[in-house]
């Protein structure tokens, strides 16, 4: 029999192995180490930022290794990286100004005094180091830290922003806006009067080199000496210096120069776009964008391929701004829906097996289309006929067509009905919006085009088009997304501004007139005490096992009851609901009233995970009246409290979070349902329980609402309770709070009206 046992858990953790490899309540970041911005070389190792994101390669073993929380980082986005050879450690600044130093064994100590200073423009904008000394340059001055010790020696407040640092034997220089400024070391540094401004050219960083000091200039590399008297070494606009190893390199986008001394400066033919480059030991290394981490031999001025590129498995970019589960495989869109000038590149991606597939996006586009921006891909849908056909739509580009991840065309405004906003502009191309895309249940893909006259459009399944043509919406400027709803009717949310609300329409089963449509389009909302809300933004529709819809506003929570009487009645009211104080006074609150709900998923027991911008994720109970948890920033490894999109696998009960800082993962005690109890379906884990696990033991592939008693071997109950949806967790306790014996418990489970029990065991070891 315990055999048998042992079979049956090993397979069914198999089968859930692809969205469960987490235990109940555990946390997992889905970070980005695709896009190489930084490298820092050092001897024996390459430190790599990749949109902030640290990594480090082992030249001696070419091992790859990942930082994050879980590894003991302190923070999310890595702005500023250097090394301290005589300290042995690797300084890093978040965006945040808090500050981490590791060594190379990956031990973490955290420096957190600026990032909680009460002090205006305490952002850092670069860093120097002089042995085991580091100077920040920020927005206030500058500051001096002992990476040795991790102390703070001194705060300089000098009244203005410092874009660099600088120190010589004699003397200390901050490259500003305003030009450099140079002090005696000899002097009182805090005292501003000491400082004398030596050249009043704008600069935004400088570096000792060959006993003179490099100046980078928004227009060259400029060599001055330490009484600012000196001469152009190269003219452009270059966007980042780095010195190391002896040498420094500096570049832009189409050029990259190397000096290894003031009279040896030579082009180096990079085979492609450089955004940073060290030099150690021979080697340069190049941080090559999407092309990863890449090092290179120099002869002459022609580089040859030694190493990389350095790309570990991951999501190619870390924003994730909607994301949905298609069985086992969670398709990630990755820009934002937005009418401000962000442009975050095209992401399409998926999760599947432990493994991210990266898109291959557009390259290529017509000539006539000059100044083409392809940008911030809202939305990614996979056909349900064809596992390896996507589409995805960037925000203002029109419709694009992938087949096994690659790129195949754009649908537009001149080759399909999509619309642009703008017809008559020169770059019309630029201004095709496409959002909410959805497939219904007949293989058609519904698609929103806003701020045209036709908002809502189909690409039928054999091809042809529709257009539904509703006045209430005519223009509006911003549809995010669809909501087709289990009675038939179609929802959609008009987010902002110009006939912003929900809107409901009802093709009454044809795609091809609107004449027999009903439709109406709700901007107030009024609730079940006769409160009216007038909200700003309209987020969210989420339709829960019930039937009942949860919607997202800047103003809270709202609740649709009846989705035909949102439709048909004159009088309808939404439900606000209403948590009791319980407090002996019969009065409640109202959830989340005046929260910003961004996003809302449902649970395999009906419970809602509801997204928040700037209050991270709430779970509530179905009903909404019990707050089960709070997630934020502060406290869990939850990325950053502005949510995206959230996305419940319902078999595993995996929750898969975007937020503005990337992707992040919580395993929640629910799951989907079964239809009924079946012996052999019925499983519990870790089976058997080992001395050294402390966390949930959960029993899956039961009924909603299943009722559950663990016994001991001689029969007495040892804990009750009741199944969230196909899932019942037990802490491994007694009634009392004891942890209870080894031994083997019977798990007696039955459905919610009594009539069928199902009896499996678990093992305890102690």
């Amino acid at each position: 029999m315990k055999q048998r046992l042992f079979i049956i858990v090993a397979l069914f953790l198999a089968c859930v192995a692809c969205v469960q490899a987490q235990a109940i309540g555990e946390w997992r970041v889905y970070l980005s180490y695709w896009q190489s911005t930084r490298n820092e070389a050092v001897d024996g190792m390459v430190y790599g930022l990749c949109e902030g994101n640290l990594l480090s390669y082992s030249t001696e073993d070419s091992e790859v290794r990942t930082f994050d929380q879980f590894s003991g980082l302190n923070g999310v986005h890595v702005t500023h990286m250097r090394h301290s050879a005589e300290a042995g450690r690797l300084l890093l600044v978040y965006d945040d100004s808090n500050i981490d130093l590791m060594d190379a064994e990956g031990e973490v100590v955290n420096m957190s005094a600026l990032r909680d200073k009460n002090l205006s423009g305490r952002n850092v904008n670069g860093l120097f180091i002089e042995g085991a000394t580091a100077w920040l340059a920020t927005g206030f001055g500058f500051v001096e830290v002992d990476m040795k010790e991790a102390v703070f020696r001194n705060t300089y407040q000098m009244g203005f922003s410092v874009n660099g640092v600088a120190l010589t034997d004699k003397h200390a220089f901050l490259a500003t806006d305003a030009g450099v400024y140079a002090c005696l070391r000899s002097e009182n540094m805090h005292d501003t009067s000491r400082w004398t401004l030596i050249d009043d050219q704008p600069s935004q960083d400088i570096i000792p080199f060959d006993g003179h000091l490099l100046v980078r200039r928004p227009w060259c590399i400029y060599s001055m000496d330490e009484s600012g008297r000196g001469s152009t070494l190269s003219s452009a606009n270059f966007t980042w210096m780095h010195a190391s190893g002896g040498a420094v390199i500096w570049g832009n986008s189409s050029k990259v120069e190397m000096a290894t001394s003031l009279s040896h400066v030579q082009t180096l033919e990079m085979p492609r776009q450089w955004e940073d480059a060290s030099y150690h030991n021979g080697l340069i290394w190049a941080s090559e964008g999407e092309h990863g981490l890449c090092a290179y031999k120099l002869d002459g001025n022609v580089l040859t391929h030694a190493a990389g590129p350095v790309q570990p498995q991951s999501p190619k970019h870390d924003l994730a701004y909607r994301i949905q589960w298609v069985g086992d495989r969670l398709l990630v869109a990755g820009g934002i829906n937005t009418v401000a000038a962000t442009y975050y590149p095209m992401t399409a991606m998926y999760y599947e097996n432990g493994e991210w597939t990266n898109f291959q996006e557009m390259e290529e586009w017509p000539q006539a289309y000059t100044r083409f921006n392809p940008a911030n891909t809202t939305h990614l849908v996979q056909d349900p006929r064809d596992p390896a056909h996507h589409f995805a739509s960037p925000h203002r580009n029109g419709l694009c067509e992938y087949r096994d991840g690659k790129f195949v065309r754009l649908l537009n405004c001149d080759n399909s009905p999509l619309r642009s906003i703008l017809p008559d502009n020169e770059r019309y191309y630029n201004y095709v919006s496409c959002a909410g895309l959805q497939y219904d249940a007949d293989g058609n893909l519904w698609m929103l085009n806003s701020e045209t006259d036709t908002i809502v459009r189909v690409m039928r399944a054999d091809g042809r088009w529709a257009a539904l043509y509703y006045p209430e919406i005519a223009g509006v400027s911003m549809c995010d997304d669809y909501l087709m709803h289990s009675s038939g009717l179609m929802f959609l949310n008009s987010r902002r501004t110009d006939n912003h609300g929900f809107f409901c329409f009802d093709t009454n089963g044809t795609l091809t007139s609107t004449r027999d449509d009903r439709h109406r389009l709700r901007q107030n909302i009024t609730n079940q005490d006769g409160t009216v809300y007038l909200p700003d933004e309209f987020y969210c529709m989420t339709e829960d096992l019930d039937g009942r819809i949860w919607c997202g506003t800047d103003r809270g929570l709202f609740v649709i009851n009846d989705a035909e009487a949102f439709l048909a009645d004159d009088n309808f009211q939404f439900e606000q609901v209403k948590i009791p104080r319980n407090d002996g006074s019969g009065l409640a609150d109202y959830l989340l009233s005046g929260v910003a709900v961004s996003c809302i998923a449902v649970d395999g027991a009906n419970r809602k995970w509801i997204g928040t911008i700037g209050n991270g994720i709430y779970l509530v109970s179905a009903d909404g009246t019990e707050m089960i948890h709070h997630f934020m920033a502060a406290e869990t490894p939850l990325l950053n409290d502005n949510i995206q999109s959230i996305a419940v696998h319902p078999a595993s009960g995996l929750v898969m979070i975007a937020t503005e800082a990337g992707l992040c993962s919580y395993v929640s005690d629910a799951t989907e349902a079964a239809g009924e109890l079946v012996a052999d379906e019925v499983l519990a884990y870790p089976n058997p329980v080992r001395p050294d696990y402390r966390g949930p033991i959960a029993v899956k592939g039961l009924t909603m609402n299943a009722e559950v008693k663990i016994l001991s071997s001689s029969g007495q109950l040892v804990w009750s309770g009741t199944s969230a949806g196909g899932t019942f967790t037990w802490n491994g306790c007694d009634q009392r709070g004891r942890r209870v014996a080894s031994g083997v418990y019977h798990v007696v489970a039955s459905n919610v009206q009594g009539k069928k029990a199902i009896v499996t065991r678990i093992i305890i070891i102690r």
